[in-house]
């Protein structure tokens, strides 16, 4: 499971089984740590995160015998995309290495419950190591996947889809899906895209970038963002200008929008959930915050899971009256129905991130809808994410249904994703 995870599921499993504290074991830390916590004596369930499973699960086998069942929480999370062995290098990796230790683990015997409310994850390949647990037969090798499923550039990256009935039957031959409608009813919400316009000097700086982020946008998007420095840069050019030392007085920008947000927030006695891919942009709006008087924390990946746990308690109770979120860390386990209003500073870059966001605020029953703010420069790349996060909807929802995600102008569907009749239609190969 996500590390974030960790006690929340530690209370709800001596909640709803007949363990006691003693049998259950979180697995975390250092390596002497780790083993400390393995070797306990009592221990039937070890609860961790998907990286220190990957690091330890050889450990496990060799000291208990009879570790057979293998659950992951948020499955999604951990495993969307497919890896081997280097077959040059057995040491190498090519794709993930947790996911190549779950393949080994599950092959040397034991069940596999893999639960998520997402598990298309962005881009339908993610479905395929779930798939490749459940019977390799259906596809045998990932480039078979990929040839059912996928069109391809020049350079073997996906940029269209196919094939959607076909996943889906194979999902739904395997899985239990349960959709938030049939568990809570249709999500009472309702999206407002805020329209802000930056400064002078600002507007300059982005427009220098622009034109390379657009492309790592469009190259990249579908498979990672980690090598997108430029587009990097833009979004932070964007969220936080006065780190490159642009000044400008804008009282159009989103930070004069959601001053305008916290002063309605203060005379209505509400609280607020904010949420910023931009680690620089989080600091900065509860900083701005906590000086209108507001007690204002951040949750990112600098917080321990511990220290979270107690920003979640503090923040149902009141004490912290606003949470400045990072999408990843926020985006699972957390229940905060008392709050009327969600932030989107900027998106992240997942359809399934967004959903779950703002489903922080969605559990329980409302007596009025939620407020869903997307704050979006004009003309900028804020509107090319949301066109992206609305096709990665399209598919998903082609697949395994529930809520689609609606930010913007969608892309014309003939341009994104393809059934088999279109191809044969298109004569598209």
């Amino acid at each position: 499971m996500p590390k974030s995870l960790l006690s929340k599921n530690y209370e709800e499993l001596l909640l709803w089984s007949n363990l006691q504290p003693h049998q259950i074991v979180l697995v975390d830390g250092t390596p002497e740590q780790r083993k400390k916590q393995m070797d306990w004596k009592d221990g039937r369930v070890f609860m961790m995160g998907f990286d220190t499973f990957a690091n330890n699960w050889e450990y496990l086998r060799s000291k208990y015998s009879n570790v057979v069942h293998f659950c992951g929480d948020e499955f999604h999370r951990g495993f969307s995309t497919h890896g081997v062995r280097n077959w040059r290098n057995r040491n190498k990796f090519d794709g993930p290495r947790r996911t190549v230790m779950l393949y080994e683990f599950l092959h040397k015997g034991g069940g596999l419950l893999a639960t998520t409310g997402t598990l298309i994850n962005g881009r339908l390949t993610s479905a395929f190591p779930v798939i490749h647990l459940i019977n390799p037969v259906y596809y045998g090798t990932y480039s078979t996947f990929e040839s059912w499923h996928c069109i391809l550039d020049n350079w073997g990256k996906p940029i269209m889809y196919k094939n959607h009935d076909r996943l889906s039957a194979i999902l739904d031959k395997h899985g239990r899906r349960i959709t938030y409608q049939e568990a809570y009813g249709e999500e009472n919400k309702q999206i407002f895209v805020i329209q802000c316009n930056m400064g002078v000097n600002q507007k300059k700086a982005y427009r220098q970038f622009e034109e390379r982020a657009i492309l790592e946008l469009d190259d990249g998007f579908i498979e990672s963002k980690s090598s997108a420095t430029t587009l990097r840069k833009c979004m932070e050019i964007m969220q936080v200008p006065e780190l490159f030392d642009i000044q400008d007085s804008n009282d159009d920008g989103k930070e004069a929008h959601l001053r305008d947000e916290v002063e309605l927030a203060i005379e209505e006695k509400q609280q607020l959930l904010i949420f910023d891919p931009i680690k620089n942009a989080q600091a900065k709006w509860a900083r701005i915050l906590n000086d209108m008087g507001r007690t204002a924390e951040v949750m990112n990946g600098d917080v321990a899971g511990t220290q979270r746990m107690w920003q979640d308690k503090r923040f149902r109770e009141g004490d912290i009256t606003d949470l400045v979120c990072s999408p990843d860390v926020a985006g699972v386990g957390f229940n905060w129905e008392h709050v009327n209003t969600v932030i989107f500073m900027m998106l992240d870059w997942q359809d399934t991130t967004f959903i779950q966001n703002y489903r922080r605020a969605l559990r329980g029953t409302r007596t009025k809808p939620l407020r869903i703010l997307v704050f979006q420069y004009r003309a900028s790349i804020d509107q090319k994410i949301a066109q992206k996060l609305n096709w990665k909807s399209e598919n998903r929802l082609r697949v395994e249904g529930g809520t689609e995600v609606n930010i913007g102008d969608k892309p014309k569907a003939d341009k994104m994703s393809l059934s088999m009749a279109d191809i044969v239609k298109t004569g598209t190969n």
